[in-house]
């Protein structure tokens, strides 16, 4: 059994994360606020970026009361979606004021016009405990909502945008994503967005943020403070009170500085032991598949009993790794259980047939026999994206994947079929 153990350069990028100095960040992908038709040229603008920056775009049609189709729109939707770019349809709800069964009227005109992958519902209350005139309160209203959407046939996916932070998590079991800031200046969001511990336990691709009227010179250091506030989803312009109707100046180095992240587009799945037609036993896997942008070695560490306090830990990690799996850019893979006491590094190599290999261009695909993590059957995972010298480049965020059955965990990164 081989022992591995830090090269010294890693040893030295550790102490110093561990010191307070800034720490790679999680991924983030741009999602537009696109009040623009599909098919003008600042839809298509924004839509040019592709699916390695832009992962969702908004159909804004008159509000979302234009119930009437249209080919032109139609087309453009499904442009971006084979892209691979998440579409969501747009409607308003007053802060729960409005009508949820003229709601529910064009959500069924998005739904019927257009192959859409879900609704974004702008003007949301904060105050999901406050009471509603249609419901007893505003938790019940746009869970009501929610539902219906899900009883779509397709994507589903659905947004609420209050505009700002929250103290409680009340909206994250109705909603996929929450707009939790929409305001302008980097120094605003800098002082005023208040950072609740509860958004932190939340994968980031639960969370999206808007900035407005944000120079170039800060675009770069807006992206990162989004990404250290759990902010899986961005947009940021440089105009104040234009911003959804126009695509920013600084569009291409925005777009490229979400697309030289290092690992985006997480995917996990599992699949049991079974036997072939000659009644051959064929091994349980597990698989991870991510969009790896840059880097030589990446790290997946998995938590399989789900407890921050027990195995490998440090501050580049928000979970407590029993194992992990190592594999580098020449198609090495290893699987490792760890052996040492919370910080240091021991790790003792497991036999499960691990293997690497790249599917597409940036795109890593590790497998593994399940049997390797014995008798796991849910854990926690995060990436992470090395240099050649092992120096961290870029983290994901902590994500979760059953082990029983055909369990597996698709985040909104990747892209819809």
């Amino acid at each position: 059994m081989r022992i591995l153990r830090w090269t010294s350069t890693f040893v030295l990028a550790a102490l110093l994360g561990a010191a307070g100095l800034p720490l790679a960040q999680g991924q983030t992908r741009i999602a537009v606020p696109s009040y623009q038709n599909p098919g003008t040229s600042v839809w298509n603008g924004w839509a040019a970026q592709g699916p390695g920056a832009v992962g969702i775009m908004i159909v804004d049609l008159k509000s979302g009361d234009n119930t009437t189709y249209s080919s032109s729109v139609d087309a453009a939707i499904q442009k971006a979606r084979k892209q691979g770019i998440y579409v969501l349809g747009y409607t308003y709800t007053s802060y729960g004021a409005r009508n949820p069964a003229t709601i529910r009227q064009r959500i069924d005109a998005l739904y019927q016009n257009y192959l859409v992958d879900g609704i974004f519902f702008d003007e949301a209350p904060t105050d999901c405990n406050a009471t509603n005139a249609y419901f007893p309160n505003n938790y019940l209203y746009f869970q009501e909502l929610t539902n219906y959407v899900r009883q779509k046939v397709g994507a589903r996916i659905t947004v609420m945008n209050p505009g700002t932070y929250s103290p409680s998590d009340c909206w994250m079991s109705v909603t996929n994503i929450l707009m939790n800031w929409e305001n302008t200046t980097f120094s605003t969001y800098q002082t005023s967005y208040v950072d609740y511990p509860w958004v932190h336990q939340y994968p980031a691709d639960r969370f999206w943020h808007v900035i407005l009227g944000v120079p170039q010179a800060q675009m770069q250091a807006t992206i990162n403070l989004a990404q250290a506030r759990n902010a899986g989803w961005v947009y940021i312009s440089d105009s104040a009170t234009n911003a959804y109707n126009q695509v920013p100046v600084y569009w291409t180095a925005e777009g490229t500085a979400v697309k030289q992240q290092g690992v985006q587009a997480p995917f996990a799945t599992a699949w049991p032991q079974s036997t072939d037609s000659s009644g051959a036993i064929v091994n349980g896997r597990v698989s991870f598949r991510w969009r790896a942008v840059n880097g030589a070695v990446w790290q997946i560490f998995l938590d399989t009993d789900q407890n921050l306090a027990t195995g490998y830990q440090n501050s580049q990690l928000s979970i407590g790794a029993e194992y992990m799996i190592e594999s580098n850019s020449g198609g090495a893979s290893h699987l490792y259980r760890y052996n040492g006491s919370g910080s240091d590094w021991n790790w003792v190599e497991i036999i499960a047939n691990a293997q690497v290999t790249f599917p597409d261009v940036g795109t890593n695909l590790v497998a593994f026999d399940q049997e390797g993590l014995g008798a796991t059957q849910a854990l926690n995972y995060q990436i992470h994206s090395l240099d050649a010298n092992y120096n961290l480049l870029y983290s994901s965020y902590s994500i979760p994947l059953s082990l029983n059955n055909t369990g597996f965990v698709l985040d909104l990164m990747n892209h819809p079929q």
